[in-house]
């Protein structure tokens, strides 16, 4: 089963859409984090997307769903992953006059968790955010997607840790193999908003939270600082 959204809604719209917030029980926790109502009301995914800010909150979020988008342009369509969609810092695989549509992902989709870090908790874009999507079964990591931004020159879906995390059992040990993965995967860069050095601990954090929030009865900080 898929969910398709249209492309121009704003987050306001997905804030208030009883839909949506079933099939994400902590919706307004994670998009209160997204700028400020104001923006809020007027900013749409399509437009998030094609910004193609490495620290896009709702690029952040649907990577995580691992969605795909539909370019039109005149009566010709085409769908992709969101996470091709960025050849490079603001080069995008979209043609002359083509626009976003829609945006589709699977459902059900497991559990699913945004974190953000900013200099200020609202009204702030991040220095760091990551959003993740994992399913299990029977103690086992049937899928895993997680995304980051803030780390490269673009939005990143984190496609080398994802693929460890696949059928690995759900553990503080493979949450630790998998940071060690991630770690090779991104590449930040000293900024305003932090070194590289803190941003690596910025996202590695982000990255424990997940599992932190998502499954607590197995993963919990005193046994991830154990294992490290």
């Amino acid at each position: 089963n898929t969910c398709t959204i249209g492309a121009g809604i704003t987050v306001t719209d997905l804030l208030e859409s009883k839909d949506f917030s079933g099939l994400f029980p902590d919706l307004a926790k994670h998009l209160k984090l997204v700028s400020s109502a104001m923006i809020r009301n007027v900013s749409t995914l399509a437009g998030n997307f094609v910004n193609a800010s490495p620290i896009g909150d709702m690029t952040a979020f649907f990577l995580a769903l691992n969605a795909q988008i539909t370019l039109a342009k005149d009566h010709q369509k085409r769908i992709i992953f969101l996470k091709h969609f960025y050849k490079g810092y603001k080069d995008l695989d979209k043609g002359e006059g083509e626009i976003i549509t829609e945006i589709i992902f699977n459902i059900p989709f497991g559990k699913f968790n945004f974190e953000k870090v900013s200099k200020r908790t609202h009204l702030d874009i991040a220095s760091v955010n990551s959003a993740a999507s994992i399913k299990i079964k029977n103690g086992i990591i049937q899928e895993a997607h997680i995304s980051a931004g803030g780390i490269g020159p673009i939005p990143t879906y984190l496609s080398d840790t994802c693929n460890f995390l696949n059928n690995k059992e759900l553990s503080p040990t493979t949450i630790i193999e998998a940071n060690n993965i991630l770690q090779k995967e991104i590449s930040p860069i000293s900024d305003v908003r932090g070194s590289v050095e803190y941003k690596r601990l910025l996202l590695r954090q982000l990255f424990f939270a997940h599992f932190i929030e998502l499954y607590p009865e197995t993963i919990s900080l005193s046994n991830l600082i154990l294992q490290s």
